[in-house]
């Protein structure tokens, strides 16, 4: 087990560096030079020169990547070419209102799809199931920015019960929190509605469930103890999966409700072309993605015993082979 997540971390390194690399490149060849954003159009050239200079713009693109990298290797993603802050306080200040978010949003998923995807497998081709099918495929196909805009339209401006934009403090958190969360969790809990159902139907033709059945034992146990529980790997997969996507792509959301997290200081961050809070925010970004999905393995031998066990048997296994080498 310590070797796996000691390999898994080692593969983040490859990840890290490509998604760089890309986030860099794109930037590098994208309209727009960042001079004149950061001095105006009615900049001289000269002034426009030495801020190339300044900003290591007159290099060679692979040159300046690699000048990047040293320095990220070491801990220091840069400063900011807007603010003339440092990029990493300002990714770990805005992070954890996104984490807040995520957490929100993925809750609303499972509380919504997990049920309905319990149920629809229960009733399959019933009328819960036609309904429960036709509103998955509503949720997967709705924009975010559509539907973040109708809760406001409606919760905000017709009925004034929830504040339209903006992120809370203190008690004001929850009520801020909810159109967000609402909007980030719809798209997500269709999603995970399917794959519950999916996952249901096949542990429901198995044949441990006839046997639990001819003991006696009531449905209702049956569908939690046997039925959902042998479906909780393909059910944890994507609401990791889910999880960790809210966590880099939130930004719609997050511009469309004012939220001051990292998705929309990213936004903001591209439009002005300022390359080192861009590459910081996304190198960060597919970190927590990496180490959501490595938790999630993690989380698979806490969720089957049968994972667990398959550890210790290699384990095991490996300690009689290197004793039988010995005699």
């Amino acid at each position: 087990m310590y070797k796996y997540v000691l390999k898994r971390l080692l593969m983040m390194i490859p990840v890290l560096i490509g998604v760089s690399f890309l986030v860099f490149f794109i930037l590098a060849v994208s309209p727009g030079d960042p001079t004149r954003m950061i001095l105006g159009q009615q900049a001289s050239e000269s002034a426009v020169q030495a801020m190339r200079e300044e900003l290591g713009l007159d290099h060679n693109l692979f040159v300046r990547y690699f000048d990047y990298m040293t320095d990220a290797l070491k801990g220091d993603f840069g400063t900011s070419w807007k603010s003339q802050l440092e990029v990493l306080p300002q990714v770990l200040g805005y992070f954890p209102n996104t984490v807040i978010l995520s957490i929100a949003g993925i809750l609303v998923a499972i509380l919504i799809g997990v049920p309905i995807g319990i149920l629809s497998a229960k009733k399959q081709y019933t009328w819960v199931d036609n309904i429960a099918t036709v509103l998955g495929l509503i949720g997967v196909a709705m924009p975010n920015f559509w539907l973040g805009l109708l809760l406001v339209m409606f919760f905000s401006l017709s009925l004034g019960w929830l504040p339209a934009s903006g992120m809370g403090e203190g008690m004001a958190l929850l009520p801020s929190l909810i159109l967000p969360a609402l909007t980030l969790g719809t798209g997500c809990a269709a999603s995970i509605m399917r794959m519950t159902r999916s996952s249901m139907l096949e542990s429901m033709r198995q044949d441990y469930i006839d046997t639990a059945r001819s003991k006696g034992l009531k449905e209702g146990y049956i569908t939690k103890n046997h039925m959902f529980k042998n479906a909780l790997i393909p059910i944890v997969t994507v609401i990791g999966l889910q999880f960790g996507m809210l966590l880099g792509g939130a930004a719609l959301t997050e511009t469309i409700f004012s939220w001051p997290g990292l998705g929309r200081f990213m936004v903001e961050s591209i439009k002005a072309k300022d390359m080192p809070m861009v590459l910081g925010s996304a190198m960060f970004l597919a970190l927590m993605y990496s180490v959501v999905n490595l938790l999630v393995d993690i989380l698979y031998a806490f969720v089957d015993p049968r994972i667990k066990a398959q550890y210790k048997s290699v384990g095991g296994g490996k300690r009689l082979g290197k004793r039988f080498a010995k005699q």
